[in-house]
């Protein structure tokens, strides 16, 4: 896909990379792709113990992994190719293409950024070298226009018609030698009338000509002959097709339904030739059709409606970069997260690849667990941030705040952020919206994720999060000496319980906003065993995400509704992922709110500094009616002693970034005892919006309480405990003076406690 190429004048010195595929198992090989503006790289595998390097913060520690050949390679800059397209090859049979007679061809489009400011192509099967086949473009301007060739020259053809912004309409052409004739007519929208019909003929100044080699592309098309070495599609189109026919005479070449085989990345052919095509960088599908009329809003159910594909000029699903190397992880190699870590030999520039070595599945392995804790690294949350550009807002990648009264000259600088915002190539992540706005419903692996860093610190939250925040609760496991293996959520999804099964206990990710319903499912059938849970997170559990573990590990999709915290939302009728066929949102609007396993649920959010916890009468002993006894947890803490008031970066106390709360109005167990709560957060915070009544009133920290953390407890039907804490900052204070303070103390007791067969 030609990958390779020079780095653009004045680029600053830079590498990166990414693993493929970037969760294994010991034994694996893994590709790494490595993109360098530096003649020369050396590289050594490590795992990652902690990787925060911050005032306060434990020592930085990996372990150089010697059974890995370390090397050095010479350095090439690699770039992305975004944009998506459906492209089908031999589609028109050798005999037929020399005697076509009168070609036809029609389709349905509906232009999202009809103004785009560069070439968008509806459909094309066009070889501008050898001065054969068609296409039909939207010009920059955007104005539809026809490309004839005729052997001899591409031809263009006018016309005066000018597509509306997200308004469908009908495209017929049909050529016959010099003959050329086309209707266009906009479709109505419910009562809305469209604008005028538009016919167009034209005489050709030679007959059309066409070769049966030529590939037909939707979205895009060849800005070279097809056939030259380093030519690849361009003029990509924002916005929908449905419905594409082509015909000889009466006779069709092809006809797509996008409606079928909708989980896949291929197209259906109905004309009876059987010509399947394939889908590049994931267009987002099950989406809204010509004819969709809003009478079923589940493309699972419905019998029309959901013919269109939405394809974009910015889609990346595979980066495509050459491999520079691979290695091979040892048979013996313990689970934990790895990173090949690369450095140009001048010195000037280096950096971490991740990825992540999942625990032995063999027999043997699997009967080992017994007094072991399980950490579920959060990958399908690591997927939904990958590459986001919440920080672009002159570009429209974000229409809120990260947090009431954000100050964007309060951004955290680092060579990370620097990096995430030159490389506009590697893709977006499900939080930001497309060039044409719609919404983001797709992320992938097959690219380097520069905000997937064991030392990052988020730009906006000044703190470590997701997978760096992770690295220091597996410091904290390796300096308490306490035997532990690592999952993935992508191993829950695949394997079920059986990933878990067997553990002690099994801890959360500070973040594990995103599972599947298999992934979900497995945390509830290990709950249901008797396991001990602990969710040492916030935001957990909060919107439905799917996955293609057989095909497509490396793509989730994420479908926000009309309600929760987020960036944007989809139009109504297009939030059942095409993917699973599953409902997407909130799975508090599916009746499985984090609250009901794990007691507490999202309430509130703020990039300020957060606060402490004081314990409640029950955990202070000061309350006759407590429930339970949870002296164990607490040995070592003061009944009026604030629980984490310090935390990493600016992270503030340990209730911050993303707080839950007990309520059992969202189905919190009764059960379930609060054994802390958050001091009180500032205006900074803001309330989660499923929360909110009308009137919207009272919506931050300082003017209502249902913005708050709360630390609870109970034990299940089956005997396991279930211990929370609410917050995203717990693991930022958890680190604080290297692990010596009373939220690492509180966790150790827990953790420690569950083992021994406390409850």
């Amino acid at each position: 896909m030609a990958t390779i190429c020079s780095p653009p004048a004045g680029y600053p010195p830079e590498i990166t990379g990414y693993a493929e595929p970037w969760i294994v198992s010991p034994g694996d090989q893994v590709s790494i792709k490595i993109s360098s503006t530096e003649p020369e790289y050396q590289y050594q595998t490590v795992r990652i113990i902690q990787g925060v390097d911050l005032e306060h913060s434990p020592p930085k520690q990996e372990e150089i992994i010697a059974t890995i050949p370390a090397g050095k390679a010479q350095g090439r800059f690699q770039l992305a190719r975004p944009g998506s397209y459906a492209i089908v090859d031999r589609w028109i049979p050798g005999s037929c293409s020399k005697q076509l007679g009168r070609l036809g061809v029609s389709f349905y489009m509906q232009p999202w950024l009809p103004e785009s400011g560069h070439t968008q192509t509806l459909v094309s099967a066009l070889d501008v070298n050898r001065h054969v086949g068609f296409t039909a473009v939207i010009l920059p301007t955007g104005t539809l226009e026809f490309w004839l060739g005729t052997g001899s020259e591409i031809e263009v053809v006018p016309t005066a018609f000018r597509p509306a912004k997200k308004r469908w309409v009908q495209v017929e052409m049909a050529v016959d030698g010099t003959d050329f004739t086309a209707a266009i007519t906009p479709q109505a929208r419910f009562a809305e009338a469209g604008l005028p019909p538009v016919t167009v003929k034209h005489q050709l100044r030679g007959s059309f000509a066409m070769l049966p080699d030529i590939p037909l592309l939707f979205g895009a098309s060849y800005a070279q002959s097809p056939n030259a070495a380093d030519s690849r599609p361009t003029n990509f189109f924002n916005g929908r097709l449905d419905s594409p026919c082509i015909k000889t005479n009466t006779t069709p070449l092809v006809k797509f339904d996008f409606s079928r085989d909708m989980t896949t990345d291929f197209i259906v052919d109905v004309s009876g030739h059987g010509h399947k095509g394939k889908l590049v960088n994931a267009p987002t599908r099950a989406v809204k059709g010509y004819d969709w009329d809003g009478t079923e809003p589940d493309w699972t159910r419905a019998k029309y409606g959901y013919g269109a594909i939405h394809f974009h000029d910015d889609d990346l699903d595979d980066a495509e970069w050459d491999t520079d190397f691979t290695i091979t992880i040892p048979e013996d190699v313990r689970s934990g997260a790895y990173a090949v870590k690369v450095e140009s030999t001048n010195k000037k520039t280096s950096d971490y690849i991740p990825f992540f070595v999942r625990a032995g599945q063999a027999a043997g392995q699997t009967q080992q667990r017994e007094g072991k804790v399980a950490f579920v690294l959060s990958t399908l949350t690591y997927l939904a941030y990958a590459n986001e550009h919440l920080f672009e807002r002159e570009k429209r990648r974000s229409a809120i705040d990260v947090g009431p009264g954000f100050d964007t000259s309060s951004i955290w600088p680092s060579e990370d952020f620097e990096r995430l915002k030159r490389r506009s190539d590697l893709g977006l992540s499900p939080y930001d919206v497309h060039n044409d706005d719609s919404g983001v419903v797709y992320s992938s692996a097959k690219r380097p994720i520069l905000n997937l860093r064991p030392g990052y610190v988020m730009w906006a939250m000044a703190r470590p999060r997701e997978f760096s925040a992770d690295s220091l609760f597996i410091g904290f496991l390796e300096r308490e000496r306490i035997p532990y293996e690592i999952v993935t959520d992508h191993d829950l999804h695949a394997q079920g319980v059986a990933a878990i099964a067997g553990f002690s206990t099994v801890v959360t990710g500070h973040h594990p906003e995103y599972p599947t319903l298999e992934s979900y499912d497995a945390y509830m059938a290990y709950a249901a065993q008797g396991g001990n849970l602990m969710y040492l997170g916030g935001n957990g559990f909060y919107w439905v995400s799917s996955t293609d573990t057989a095909t497509r590990p490396h793509r989730i999709e994420v479908r926000r509704g009309d309600q929760g915290v987020r960036t944007y939302g989809l139009p109504g009728g297009e939030r059942v992922h095409s993917l699973s066929g599953q409902a997407g949102g909130m799975w508090r609007s599916r009746g499985r709110a984090c609250n009901v396993l794990f007691a507490v649920g999202f309430s509130g959010e703020g990039a300020g500094p957060g606060v402490p916890f004081a314990r409640t009468d029950v955990s202070a002993f000061k309350d006759a009616s407590a429930r339970a006894s949870v002296a164990w947890m607490f040995e070592g803490i003061g009944p009026d002693e604030l629980i984490g008031q310090h935390g990493l970066g600016r992270a503030g106390g340990a209730s911050g970034d993303e707080v839950d709360r007990y309520d059992v109005a969202n189905e919190s167990p009764e059960a379930a005892i609060v054994l802390a709560s958050s001091t009180g957060h500032s205006d900074e915070f803001g309330i989660a919006p499923e929360d909110t009544t009308f009137p919207i009133v009272n919506t931050l920290g300082t003017q209502t309480d249902l913005i708050r953390s709360d630390i609870t407890y109970y034990v299940t039907s089956a005997g396991g405990g279930v211990f929370s804490v609410g917050s995203m900052n717990w693991f930022c204070s958890l680190g604080w003076d290297d692990y010596q303070n009373n939220v690492a103390t509180l966790t150790r007791n827990v953790i420690l406690g569950f083992l021994k067969g406390l409850r």
